[in-house]
């Protein structure tokens, strides 16, 4: 028997066509490859953009700590009645550089609708002043 193929066989196996569910059968497996590669693409990208922002965030961090140290060692040296009077505790120095800690002051410090009431220091005399 031999194994190589004749011009003749040749000829009548390259004029076979697909038959029309062969064919979309290939375009199917072929939109499959292309989104399972978009897919993997967009894997990829997302994991370097978050590796890249991850090591900005640690650089930005390290670069600021001596200044948010300074700023924590200066709002720490002060009294009780210091920090009253900008609206902290001893409590807020510990969060005072988180994210959410700004907004959340906010938050508080808005008054509920139709009680406006007014903003004032903790030390301030205005309240033994409508006493008296």
């Amino acid at each position: 028997m031999d194994a190589r193929i004749t011009k003749e066989e040749t000829a009548l196996l390259m004029s076979l066509t697909p038959s029309r569910h062969a064919q979309r059968v290939e375009e199917i497996r072929l939109a499959a490859i292309r989104a399972r590669d978009e897919a993997i693409g967009r894997a990829i990208r997302n994991a370097v953009t978050g590796f890249f922002r991850a090591l900005r965030s640690i650089a930005s961090f390290i670069i600021t700590y001596p200044q948010r140290r300074a700023v924590f060692e200066q709002l720490n040296a002060l009294s009780d009645r210091e920090l009253a009077d900008i609206g902290l505790t001893r409590g807020d120095l510990a969060r005072v550089f988180d994210a959410d800690f700004a907004k959340t002051r906010e938050l508080a410090a808005k008054p509920a609708t139709g009680t406006a009431m007014p903003m004032t220091a903790a030390n301030s005399n205005v309240a033994v002043a409508k006493a008296a």
